[in-house]
């Protein structure tokens, strides 16, 4: 009998290890379909598993352990801005590992023969009359000698066509170059030309090797942009007219303690506001634009992305609407770029990465004393993209001053990072016509109004979904009460191991837009019988917050890779469906307040 239960738990330990490769391969599609949608989180964490393996096939490749940290640094920003022409995402790792190959090639053949892809650094000193020709130290000269040469070359060629058409791209380099600054014209020539390793270009500049990859990258788009404006014969930004202005900053009205944390847009807009002189409450915003009322999940795993998955344009206009605001947008989605959240955005158009199609709104906001609602995908850790707000703008200093949901003080972005976000989303609000003092009966009357709308459009919402569906077929969220079933599908299943991070900013967020509910629901403009119940589903949701602050507890918002064990995958499970039963009441209690309100109106009618 032993033996036989000893073969048993073999078998099992067998059938469960042939399990896991299948399970890592399930995980690691889905992970490619999502960064496939332009999801960061998904490729940072499909790229992680690999980055080991991927340095010892370029160290294998290129027999130096430098030159593969420098192939596999180049191969993961290339597949990341080309990973929107991947057609079958389920091929994205080879496709992966041939870029990293591809790249060990190319820095092999610039450092051995280089037959037709001779780097300039590779272009010996000529002898004779030559010598003098150029100075082979200096970038410049190198690029006018060549330009000159194959002029002259022309002239004599039987192919001169192609001989100009070389002349044409030294002098397009030799321009484009002027756009940087001289140190980082510097280090991208020793970089790209001289071909030194960023650990040399370091030690020459007495910097750190990460400050020379930033300045790289840096180099990389400034010049792209520069390529664009002269395709497309743009005046350079430094160019602008005369007497406009260099630089303007807002004083921009410091955050309260009741705003959100969490939802960002309803905590960027209250801040716009109280600068304009209007105060309101985190409480009245996450009410009034329904952000209390709304739950998203992904169907596909527990990534956070249901938070930002809303009909944006749409949703902030009509919020802004109920205070007298017109809306001014400035969005697009990046040519060339995986673009996240593409649920939200993908109806946004291909825009240019160039600092002419953006930067003109923000300066003409700014200038009339208008802050700019703006999305950042660059905002700090644990978030990876919050709603923000631009404050400020310098032409001398190519920066803009953007708050941050991490840094009470803000931060500065320089403008190619402006230029060069994957998601444009700016919108700047003015007040309609000149609006005349408002009597407090009329006040009164205008939040009742709102409230009641907000009411029905949390029953509708929690009984009946989102109206919102992401054209995108492989994109798909549970809305409602019913996201609560998706999120325990998550956890319930054996096979799948669900985001911890998204996991955590979910819960923690979730939580504390449900303490909005209760709180915005406490201050209801009703009375008798419909109050009561307005209070009664107030408490309610307090209740679901408490067990989603609970969940927040177990799962952290903090950026890791565990694993959630079954003991805690069972805990989250028992507390979303208290969390679930609590919210179910909160609406049924609201159903109630809303019913008693028509009838009490009913009444008083009869009797008017």
């Amino acid at each position: 009998m032993g033996h036989i239960a000893e073969e048993e738990r073999m078998g099992v330990a067998m059938t469960v290890r042939a399990a896991e490769p299948r399970r890592a391969a399930r995980e690691e599609l889905e992970l490619a379909e999502r960064a496939g949608a332009g999801d960061a989180e998904a490729f940072g964490e499909l790229f992680e598993r690999h980055r080991h393996k991927a340095r010892g096939l370029a160290e294998r490749l290129t027999g130096d352990a430098h030159m593969a940290d420098d192939v596999v640094q180049d191969a993961l920003i290339r597949a990341f801005l080309h990973l929107g022409t991947l057609a079958d995402t389920s091929r994205l790792l080879p496709w992966f590992y041939r870029i990293v190959r591809n790249q060990a090639n190319m820095k092999l053949r610039r450092g051995g023969p280089y037959r037709k892809e001779r780097p300039f650094n590779s272009l010996a000193a000529p002898g004779g009359r030559d010598a003098a020709a150029a100075d082979w130290d200096d970038l410049d000269s190198i690029l006018s000698r060549l330009a000159g040469r194959a002029s002259q070359e022309a002239s004599s060629s039987q192919d001169p066509a192609a001989l100009l058409l070389r002349k044409e791209t030294y002098e397009t380099i030799h321009a484009l170059l002027h756009c940087l600054s001289g140190k980082e014209r510097g280090i991208f020539t020793a970089y790209f030309f001289r071909q030194h390793r960023p650990e040399e270009i370091a030690g020459m500049y007495g910097m750190t090797t990460g400050s020379i990859y930033t300045y790289i990258h840096r180099s990389r788009q400034k010049l792209r942009q520069e390529h664009i404006r002269a395709s497309l014969g743009l005046m350079p930004d430094a160019k602008r007219g005369a007497g406009m202005e260099n630089g303007k900053l807002l004083e921009l009205a410091a955050g309260e303690g009741d705003q959100p944390k969490l939802f960002t847009l309803a905590s960027s807009l209250g801040r716009i506001l109280r600068t304009n002189g209007e105060p309101r409450s985190g409480a009245e915003l996450m009410g009034t634009s329904g952000l209390a009322f709304r739950m998203s999940i992904s169907e596909k795993t527990t990534f956070s992305d249901g938070l930002y998955i809303f009909d944006w344009r749409s949703s902030i206009q009509e919020l802004m609407a109920e205070y007298e605001y017109e809306t001014a947008f400035c969005c697009g989605q990046l040519a060339d770029s995986p673009v996240p959240l593409l649920g939200a955005v993908e109806s946004f158009p291909v825009v240019l990465p160039i600092e002419e199609a953006v930067l003109p709104f923000i300066r003409s906001r700014i200038d009339a004393g208008l802050p700019v609602l703006y999305f950042d995908t660059l905002a700090s850790r644990p978030f990876i993209h919050e709603w923000s707000v631009i404050y400020g703008y310098d032409d001398k200093r190519r920066i803009v001053h953007v708050t941050d949901p991490v840094q009470s003080t803000g931060k500065m972005l320089a403008y190619e990072d402006v230029a060069d976000n994957p998601i444009r989303f700016l919108a700047a609000f003015s007040r309609k016509g000149n609006r005349s003092p408002v009597s407090r009966p009329a006040a009164d009357s205008e939040a009742e109004r709102r409230f009641a709308h907000a009411v029905r459009y949390g029953i509708s919402f929690a009984n009946e979904g989102s109206r919102y569906r992401p054209r995108t077929s492989y994109l798909s969220y549970a809305t409602g009460l019913a996201a609560y079933d998706a999120w325990i599908r998550h956890l319930a299943d054996p096979d799948t191991a669900p985001n911890r991070y998204g996991m955590g900013q979910l819960a923690a967020a979730y939580a504390e837009a449900k303490r909005y509910a209760g709180e915005y629901l406490r201050a209801a403009p009703l009375r008798g019988e419909a109050m009561r119940m307005a209070l009664l589903a107030s408490e309610a949701y307090e209740q679901t917050a408490l067990a989603l602050e609970e969940l927040s507890l177990q799962v952290p918002f903090v950026k890791t890779a565990e694993v959630m064990p079954p003991g805690l995958r069972e805990g989250c499970i028992s507390l979303l469906r208290k969390a679930k039963r609590f919210e179910s009441a909160a609406v049924g209690y609201m159903e109630q307040a809303w019913k008693r309100r028509i009838e009490e109106r009913d009444g008083e009618d009869e009797e008017a």
